[in-house]
């Protein structure tokens, strides 16, 4: 075993190649900082195609450069431009972001988020273009602003990459780490220390080595050298990657051995094995404690929530004749109510009452005992294509989703969100022996989701829950765009409808 103060009289020195800059290095580190979400580079990559809009405009309006300080007296633009401007930053904000800024590989992630965004937004550009002043002009827009985007999102995150790695090569200090453990966890990180230019192992320290030979040459001994190697070298962190279950005792000595001299401890916060739920850290007036969410929390939520409102408002009144003349319809069938309300589960089972066209005889759930064995699909879920309950106009409405449409009421009052889910019934989700299924709840339920647009009711009951959990854990911004664009053929062909 290597004396601690020859060891440390040996420790590398930074090597001066790594100050030079490498794409492969400053990606990886790029990662190491977390989400850039809340950074300045997404501020100003959002501003991109308002930036590259607005300078066609004043482009072909040389007039207003003259008289800025006139311009919020005499505005030039219309409201036209204006909604066009607002449009396609909305597209780029949904299209450029999501999942794909988050997690790591960031740099792949983010150029991929930004090539998407820009013929997404191109797309949009050139449809209103099309409809408004087709021509060549148009053209050269669509073209200019293809580019001009591509070009600016790579240079801006081209100039964020040299400035992250800048700032970790040359501002900030190293930090000389010591690593309690020599267990798989230690070994990973250590190989993703080797590179760091932000931290240098000083070495490893554990009761027991069980490391790799390559881990050997940087074993000082066991725990109790720490205090030792602490006291006459200036170790500033220790990373303790000591199974806390089988180790508690171990991991708790080091610790204490750091805080006496005042050195940082760092240990993993993944002390539990889960599958699906992500770690979160919260500090209350009772302490501070780690939340396991099922769903990651996001700003993207707020602009999922707003959607919902702007989305089912427009709906509402788009789709007023159509409430209208189907209320008319409904009353006259048969002289019964117009809606139909049903007690379902919605956000963490929490129940609520959701609206629709009544389809049904006015005592359909009294007589949904006497046709249970005539049920259609397979698990809790009670379907049957040709219900004799269904009355005359029903079948119709159910065809179209005409009857689907009251709950856009649901969505403004956010029981319900536009994309989600289907909530189910009481009488279902009592039926439901999988508690695993249970986690389609952690999510509102929706108007439509991904097994609408891929079958609706042709699809089985284990499909629709493996397809409504993939739904909750591939979850963005872009993916409900796809299943509201999927589904508008599904209602249009009127595919898998009972």
């Amino acid at each position: 075993m290597i004396p601690v103060s020859k060891f440390l009289d040996k420790l590398p020195s930074v090597d001066a190649s790594r100050r030079r800059f490498s794409w492969k290095y400053a990606a990886r580190h790029f990662d190491d900082l977390g989400s850039v979400r809340v950074s300045l580079y997404v501020f100003f990559r959002h501003l991109i195609p308002g930036c590259l809009l607005a300078g066609w405009w004043f482009a072909n309006h040389p007039t207003v450069l003259k008289g800025l300080p006139n311009l919020p007296l005499k505005p030039e633009f219309s409201l036209y431009e204006i909604g066009v401007l607002v449009l396609i930053s909305i597209c780029w904000q949904l299209s450029a972001s999501g999942d794909m800024a988050i997690g790591k590989n960031l740099i792949r992630k983010q150029a991929i988020a930004n090539v998407m965004g820009s013929f997404s937004c191109t797309a949009v550009l050139a449809l209103f273009c099309y409809l408004h002043s087709p021509g060549e002009s148009a053209v050269v827009l669509c073209a200019g602003f293809l580019a001009g985007t591509l070009v600016l999102s790579s240079a801006l995150l081209g100039f964020a990459c040299v400035l992250r790695w800048a700032i970790l090569m040359f501002v900030v200090d190293k930090r000389e780490v010591i690593i309690v453990g020599s267990g798989a966890k230690a070994e990973k990180l250590l190989e993703e220390m080797r590179e760091s230019p932000m931290h240098q192992v000083v070495g490893i320290v554990d009761d027991e080595f069980v490391g790799t030979p390559a881990m050997k040459k940087l074993y000082l001994g066991k725990i109790e050298r720490l205090n030792d190697l602490l006291k006459i070298h200036p170790v500033q962190v220790a990373y303790c990657t000591l199974p806390m279950k089988s180790m508690y005792g171990d991991a708790q000595r080091a610790i204490t051995i750091c805080e006496n001299i005042g050195v940082e401890v760092l240990h993993s916060t993944h002390l539990f094995d889960t599958r699906f739920a992500h770690l979160d850290a919260f500090a209350s007036a009772f302490g501070m404690f780690a939340i396991l969410r099922m769903v990651r929390m996001s700003s993207t939520r707020y602009i999922k929530r707003l959607i919902d409102i702007a989305g089912a408002a427009a709906l509402l009144l788009l789709s007023a004749p159509i409430l209208i003349i189907t209320a008319i319809v409904v009353k006259m069938d048969d002289g019964g109510s117009i809606f139909f309300a049903q007690e379902r589960y919605g956000l963490n089972r929490k129940r609520f009452k959701m609206y629709k066209f009544r389809t049904m005889v006015p005592n359909a759930e009294a007589l949904q005992v006497k046709y249970e064995s005539m049920n259609e699909v397979d698990g809790p879920v009670f379907k049957i294509k040709n219900d004799p309950r269904i009355t005359s106009i029903g079948g119709f409405l159910r065809k179209t989703s005409i009857d689907e449409l009251p709950q856009l009421w649901n969505v403004l009052r956010g029981d319900m969100s536009l994309v989600g889910p289907r909530p189910l019934s009481v009488r279902d989700v009592l039926k439901i022996d999988d508690s695993n299924h249970l986690r389609r709840f952690s999510v509102k339920p929706g108007i439509t989701c991904l097994w609408q647009m891929s079958g609706r009711n042709n699809t089985d009951f284990a499909t629709w829950i493996r397809q409504d959990l993939d739904y909750i854990d591939r979850w963005s911004l872009m993916l409900d765009a796809r299943i509201l664009i999927g589904t508008i053929p599904a209602v249009l062909l009127g595919r898998g409808a009972m």
